[in-house]
């Protein structure tokens, strides 16, 4: 099956989005180029072809769908590290409407999250080894983004109560007021992961990302890394988006509404709508680590370096570490003692 790949425009050799430098660059002839200029490149080279369509690559071990376009014709899965191979194209709904590209490449996706690792002790020595650490790979996670407005209709009670004594007496002061909240609020990209081979809890742990930096989908900010396509229709996201929707919104309600002890809600009518839809691409550098038959895996915000996942705990190291400090005690104290004697 035919595969789409990134030409440089001056030598024809594959060409990379380089986060780094925020720019597409040759590694063989060193040439820089932006986005604009892949694109306007790309139209012109392929403006005969029709229209250009990402490839989709089945692993055959676990089943996980790895989307790239270039002319890769066997890679490895970055869940298992396997061989995976063409399935099918990805066209029409598959084809994404924005994405946020990467900012943070291997090397400093790398050396954040061993920053982060090395916060936690009794960790095994080789899961900082350079080949377990090379296996970390650069994926595009699909996620429906909702644009919702919601219109505030909310009543209810405030509450004061003011207590005092006069004598031997001790009177209570109870006013009630009534609080109306009317207005409309627009709530833009509510996200909610759309694939269902990762651990949601994984990926929030590594959120938010800066929703400011998302652009339109452009099909050259692949190049060089995975990326997913849904497998979560949008209809099925929507009841966890307006859950969301409803907290907020309740959330704005309460921050506006100060200067009492006690707040009753008589009434909460508020309706939200949606006012568009958006299939999105988020990076994240994916890491997965096998230790005692159990298999870890671990995120990097490609935005941020936010890392995140359960670290291994090595018993064998922590006891080496006991025995060393108890050791280095039962010394001292042996010491001590001769020293008085």
């Amino acid at each position: 099956m035919p595969t789409k790949s990134y030409k440089c425009p001056s030598c024809g050799a594959g060409i990379h989005f380089k986060p780094s430098i925020n720019k597409f660059k040759c590694d063989f002839c060193l040439s820089e180029y932006t986005e604009k200029e892949i694109d306007e490149f790309n139209r012109q080279d392929h403006k005969h072809e029709g229209e250009v369509e990402l490839v989709s690559y089945q692993c055959n071990s676990c089943g996980a769908n790895v989307v790239t376009d270039d002319t890769t014709t066997a890679t490895f899965c970055y869940y298992c590290h396997n061989p995976v191979i063409i399935s099918h194209r990805l066209k029409g709904e598959f084809k994404p409407n924005k994405l946020i590209p990467f900012t943070i490449d291997k090397d400093s996706a790398m050396n954040k999250f061993l920053a982060w690792a090395r916060k936690k002790k009794f960790v095994p020595n080789d899961f900082y080894r350079e080949s377990q650490l090379e296996k970390m790979s650069g994926i595009y996670l699909p996620y429906w983004w909702a644009d919702c407005e919601v219109d505030i209709d909310y009543i209810g009670e405030g509450v004061n109560v003011r207590v005092w004594r006069s004598g031997d007496r001790e009177y209570t002061e109870t006013k009630k007021y009534e609080i109306i909240r009317k207005g409309k609020v627009d709530l833009n990209n509510i996200g909610e992961l759309a694939f269902t081979k990762i651990d949601q809890a994984l990926l929030d742990g590594i959120a938010p990302y800066n929703e400011g930096e998302a652009k339109e989908f452009s099909m050259p900010y692949l190049s060089g890394f995975f990326a997913e396509q849904y497998d979560i229709e949008k209809d099925k996201v929507a009841p966890k988006v307006e859950d969301r929707v409803k907290r907020y919104s309740k959330y704005i309600i309460d921050e506006s509404i100060m200067g009492f002890n006690r707040v009753h809600e008589k009434r909460n009518n508020s309706k939200i709508s949606y006012k568009g839809w958006s299939y999105t691409l988020l990076p994240a550098w994916i890491l997965t680590y096998i230790y005692k038959g159990k298999t870890y895996v671990y995120a990097v915000n490609g935005q941020t370096g936010k890392s995140f996942g359960e670290l291994p705990f090595c018993k064998e190291k922590a006891l080496k570490v006991s025995a060393i400090i108890f050791a280095a005690s039962f010394a001292t104290l042996l010491l001590g003692g001769w020293l008085i004697w």
